[in-house]
């Protein structure tokens, strides 16, 4: 990859306290991706300094970006204002704790070069899958989201499975004028319905199985509460959506 060229893939990377995990994720996509891309890693000013390594890797590796948040907090932003600077006509994001397989960016490219306009990771079609049910909490988690993935596709009529991806690339043209709504995952629910339903794009969903960190903290809901609220959130989201109260 000559990575001084104009990128043809800007990949959005949001990170909170992975210092570890972002220093093998970009070594790992730099392996794997063939065509030129950019690396753009938005922080929200972790105090693992984060920041601080992904700064000492864009001064070696010119197609790694950095863009440190101070006050400034969230995923769904987060990865709003790493569009904002992409430059490349694909774009796309997925974690960085290493759960989503670098090389599989190299099939949803492939898809987005057989005619899609959008190409989503997902662990619901054939192929895909879970691997993170070790603990009670995690089955709980797990559970939830396939019961929105079964309650998403069916009250809001589109033919998709795994509505909290967050893995994905598509044409950036697609999100003219459209900004990232939501302070989490539902953020993503609104973002297909809108692809699909609104913007009559070819969503293609390419199966990949989800594994556990190994390490840090998730982001995630990290206890039964937490992912009853979050649970709420989605649910509430789909039902805007459905009954035509969210724009």
């Amino acid at each position: 990859m000559n990575e001084t060229a104009t990128p043809a893939l800007s990949l959005v990377l949001p990170t909170y306290n992975e210092r570890e995990n972002i220093q093998r994720l970009l070594a790992e996509l730099q392996q794997v991706i063939t065509i030129p891309f950019e690396a753009i890693v938005v922080d929200d000013d972790s105090p693992d300094l984060t920041w601080q390594a992904v700064e000492e890797i864009a001064a070696i590796h010119p197609h790694v970006r950095l863009l440190r948040r101070i006050g400034k907090r969230g995923l769904t932003s987060a990865i709003g204002d790493g569009i904002k600077l992409a430059r490349a006509p694909l774009v796309g994001w997925m974690d960085v704790d290493l759960s989503m397989p670098p090389a599989k960016i190299l099939e949803l490219l492939k898809a987005i070069e057989q005619g899609a306009d959008v190409a989503v990771g997902s662990r619901y079609v054939p192929g895909g899958g879970d691997a993170r049910a070790v603990s009670f909490h995690l089955s709980v988690q797990l559970m939830l989201s396939k019961i929105l993935s079964i309650l998403g596709g069916w009250m809001l009529g589109c033919r998709f499975r795994d509505w909290s991806s967050g893995f994905i690339i598509l044409r950036r043209d697609l999100l003219s004028g459209y900004d990232l709504t939501g302070d989490y995952g539902e953020y993503f629910i609104h973002l297909i319905y809108t692809l699909i339903k609104r913007r009559h794009a070819k969503v293609v969903e390419v199966p990949y199985i989800l594994t556990a960190r190994e390490i840090g903290e998730s982001k995630t809901a990290t206890n039964l509460w937490g992912l009853v609220r979050r649970g709420r959130k989605y649910l509430t989201t789909v039902w805007h959506l459905r009954f035509g109260a969210a724009t």
